[in-house]
């Protein structure tokens, strides 16, 4: 992967946040790093009142970064947050508002205390693709350990929030060198870090680069590809398909299908229903495309298996405020047929999917693809698809 940094643009910035917002906006313009509002950027920087820390805002777009994008936040009061005991992620976002330095203010980052706990002026979080494809694998240790070492210590998966913030925290001191530049965060994504814009950007990119190098030694870089379906898709099928996902969903979804090379071969490999149905490359994908795809056409069956599995991971009460409807479908006479309530989730559902084939992908030709545990996966689908707001 190539830096896109320029010095000429950066020495328009004014600031440090200014700055900040540039090496942002290089990380949030490349999909195979940040997907539709994913990512998280910080910057700690002394004031007379003390240390702030700027967190990107939740649901703000790394690409469109300006310093406005960020959420100041006095440093020693989220570290109180972060030494406290486990907080749940409400409980946290609330014990986060005493540190705002000024009302209103965007609600900052979910993963607010990651940024906080780690000694650097700069953090940077990205769910880089090929990162994923490298590590998300049943040897993710011997995979790790051969890709980065010390250089980005493994950080076993949490659940973002309070936990995740503290494995970070625990594993950089218990391993981290002078030569540490990130951390890698199972089934998750990366953390890169420095003392100024550059060297933390720049770090980002060298631990992509190092995901990207071993694919292709493995030969797990280049994707397969099919011939793309020749004609429109047959329109009475999707429809009839449509009717029983719109049933079960309860509404009237959208669809958005595509039919491309890549996505065809996905769709007509004899092991599909083995590989797509581990689980998203990371966990939050799982909000738009539900943990796994329905294969063929049986969608009551789809169903009543989904059913079973909130059930089990989230309860009942809770998992009664999530609809068992595919958002994803996969058949080798259309390729992929995503479903959202409006166009634009239909559209994001595709695309993250569309992600998700190549991690996948990349993953099955050096190992065995696995995804996060099937509850971690069910709580992000819970407490990242807004249902936790319903559930009080």
């Amino acid at each position: 992967m190539q830096s896109l940094w320029n010095d000429i643009d950066a020495a328009h910035c004014d600031s440090p946040l200014a700055l900040r917002a540039y090496a942002s906006r290089l990380l949030g313009g490349d999909p195979t790093l940040v997907l539709h509002g994913g990512g998280n950027t910080s910057l700690k920087r002394e004031a007379k009142s003390g240390c702030v820390l700027y967190v990107k805002g939740t649901v703000s777009d790394l690409a469109q970064a300006t310093e406005q994008t960020f959420t100041p936040l006095r440093l020693d009061s989220v570290l109180r947050v972060l030494e406290q005991p486990p907080l749940d992620n409400a409980g946290m976002m609330r014990a986060l508002e005493d540190g705002l330095l000024h009302r209103p203010a965007l609600k900052p980052s979910i993963e607010t205390l990651m940024h906080a706990g780690l000694p650097f002026a700069l953090v940077e979080h990205t769910h880089a693709d090929s990162v994923l494809a490298a590590l998300n694998v049943d040897n993710i240790q011997a995979v790790h350990a051969e890709v980065y070492g010390v250089r980005a210590p493994l950080v076993p998966y949490q659940h973002s929030g309070h936990a995740l913030a503290r494995a970070c925290l625990d594993t950089f001191r218990a391993r981290g060198m002078a030569n540490t530049i990130g951390l890698i965060l199972a089934f998750h994504g990366v953390v890169a870090f420095g003392n100024d814009a550059r060297t933390a950007y720049e770090n980002m990119i060298e631990l992509v680069t190092f995901a990207e190098e071993f694919l292709k030694a493995r030969n797990a870089w280049r994707l397969p590809e099919a011939a793309p379906v020749a004609a429109a898709p047959d329109t009475q099928t999707l429809d009839a398909l449509h009717t029983e996902i719109n049933a079960i969903a309860g509404t009237a979804l959208v669809r958005h299908v595509i039919g491309d090379a890549p996505t065809i071969a996905y769709a007509q490999r004899p092991d599909l229903a083995q590989i797509s149905q581990q689980g998203p490359a990371t966990p939050q994908h799982a909000v738009y495309t539900k943990r796994v795809p329905l294969i063929g056409r049986d969608v009551a069956g789809y169903a009543a298996r989904y059913r079973e599995y909130l059930d089990t991971h989230l309860g009942k009460t809770h998992s009664s405020l999530i609809d068992a409807a595919p958002r994803i479908a996969l058949d080798p006479a259309f390729g992929l047929c995503a479903f959202g309530t409006t166009e634009r989730e239909a559209r994001i559902a595709a695309q993250m999917y569309q992600h998700d084939i190549a991690i996948i992908t990349r993953a099955s030709s050096h190992g065995r693809y696995r995804s996060a545990p099937a509850a971690a996966i069910a709580l992000a689908e819970f407490e990242y698809g807004g249902y936790t707001a319903r559930a009080a």
